[in-house]
């Protein structure tokens, strides 16, 4: 062995009896350590739960997962899991005997029987899960209706046998760690009033590596389920408001890519469903993924997948979601009118006029900024929560119709505010502060970092408004001008 190749092979890292879990997530060198030097490196928390697998052979595989199967629940086969007979809708088959027949599951039901491999983490108690829980229901619940109360406590029950429940819970968390102000102290026992002292919430990276962690159990290509979309999408709630825009989009695409693998995105899917849960949550998870898309392609720059090809969710007086359903089908409506060909326009780098796209036509955006302006007409009955999300939207959606028009160059310059004139941004922002007068500020600490964002988005369009001269900027004395409220948005 020459001279350099001994140089180069002492430089190598010696090998380790165990890599940490991200590392073998990564499958990168580990140096063994506590913390690694990669993990130093990043986000992730540097843990060793994982327990390691087997080696050897292990027979064949998809023999032994039926065989698992049928002596968890011989009687039936409920996993909302793709299997390759069942492409048309799915959803596995129920029998032998009835091919084309499905079991529609529970969305929270387990996709892969109990892995014996498998241990929910110390640091992960379901006190901690329970009272993340509690701040989701009562907070964010009524902004993204996905998760059904009754199902969610029975994943609770199975967060130590159940790597998929874990994941959706400890993705869940991850959220709420990431707004603790909305978190409450624990309700003391009902025999005593003294006051419970709260939980030590686990850091939110250490949520995710768990999350993480969990869905290294599942082969998630192979059986995907609603469960796993559901995820994938508090994944990318919790990248989004990280500022780790590439992992927050890796997620969100994941999100849509399950839930259309489902069909879930299809009418005629639904009428081979049977458990009306199944339906209502399959549905309110499409249309959360349809707005959020959205609102992301227009904050980031993004290409659309989902179109509106699924019936809105519809609203029974008897329901317990009565309540917030309405404000969510107003939400809806709001992003219903920003199509793939206005998408397409916004994120075109070109400042062109000649393309015959409609999204162009300054008659067709000054409907649309008029469509904006008497959207939702009363929110009175809302929850503040769904209001400030509403209100805040509405106006945002404005000033993103207004920069399409500065960068097709469609506005006049006149000292009106309408809504095709170059001074727009004043009234919008004028709006906004009278929004966050009337809204208590809870009602926008549950909506999170993405409320905060729209609010910058209209405070940085007054801003250049404001410095394109005084030309545009005359008021008087005791006028309430641009500057004045630019600086009530910034306070």
């Amino acid at each position: 062995m020459s001279q350099e190749a001994n140089t180069r092979y002492s430089k190598r890292l010696p090998k380790v009896r165990q890599a940490c879990d991200p590392c073998h997530s990564r499958k990168i060198r580990c140096d063994g350590r506590w913390p690694c030097a990669n993990c130093q490196e990043t986000i992730l928390e540097c843990t060793y739960v994982a327990v390691p697998k087997k080696t050897g052979p292990k027979g064949p595989r998809h023999a032994r997962k039926f065989i698992q199967r049928q002596q968890i629940n011989p009687q039936q086969s409920t996993s909302f899991a793709v299997n390759p007979d069942a492409r048309e809708t799915g959803y596995e088959s129920q029998t032998s005997r009835s091919p084309h027949a499905v079991t529609p599951p529970s969305p929270t039901q387990n996709v892969t029987p109990r892995d014996p491999g498998f241990q929910a983490s110390p640091l992960v108690s379901t006190d901690i899960i329970q009272w993340c829980l509690d701040a989701f229901f009562r907070h964010k619940y009524p902004l993204t209706p996905i998760l059904h109360r009754q199902q969610v406590e029975e994943c609770i029950r199975d967060l130590s046998i159940s790597p998929e429940k874990y994941g959706l819970m400890t993705a869940c968390s991850a959220v709420i760690s990431l707004s603790p102000e909305i978190l409450q102290p624990p309700d003391p026992p009902s025999n005593t009033s003294t006051e419970v002292p709260a939980p030590i919430l686990p850091t939110t990276e250490f949520l995710i590596s768990e999350t993480l962690r969990a869905r290294r159990q599942c082969d998630l290509a192979e059986h995907q389920s609603l469960l796993h979309a559901q995820t994938s999408f508090f994944l990318f709630s919790a990248f989004f408001c990280m500022d780790n825009d590439n992992a927050a989009w890796y997620y969100l695409r994941e999100s849509i890519t399950i839930l259309q693998t489902l069909r879930l995105h299809e009418e005629a899917t639904y009428s081979d469903i049977n458990d009306p849960v199944l339906a209502t949550y399959a549905r309110h998870m499409f249309w959360v993924l349809f707005i959020t898309e959205r609102a992301y392609a227009l904050q980031r720059h993004r290409p659309l997948t989902l179109q509106s090809t699924l019936g809105l969710p519809i609203v029974d007086p008897l329901s317990s979601d009565a309540a917030i359903l309405p404000g969510f089908l107003d939400l809806i409506s709001l992003f219903r009118h920003f199509d793939t060909d206005f998408i397409a326009t916004w994120n075109s780098s070109t400042p062109s006029t000649t393309s015959s796209s409609e999204a162009t036509d300054p008659e067709h955006l000054s409907k649309l900024q008029t469509v904006l302006k008497y959207a939702i007409p009363s929110v009175s009955n809302y929850s503040e929560m769904q209001q400030a999300d509403l209100l805040i939207s509405r106006q945002w959606l404005k000033v993103i119709v207004w920069k399409l028009c500065v960068s097709k160059t469609l506005l006049s310059i006149t000292d009106s505010e309408d809504s095709m004139s170059l001074s727009y941004p004043t009234a919008v922002a004028r709006d906004v502060v009278l929004i966050s007068r009337l809204l208590p500020t809870k009602a926008f600490e549950a909506n999170g970092v993405g409320i905060l964002e729209k609010v910058f988005d209209v405070g940085c369009s007054l801003a250049d408004l404001i410095s394109l001269g005084p030309a545009t900027n005359q008021w008087s004395a005791m006028h309430v001008g641009p500057i004045d409220i630019l600086m009530e948005i910034s306070y």
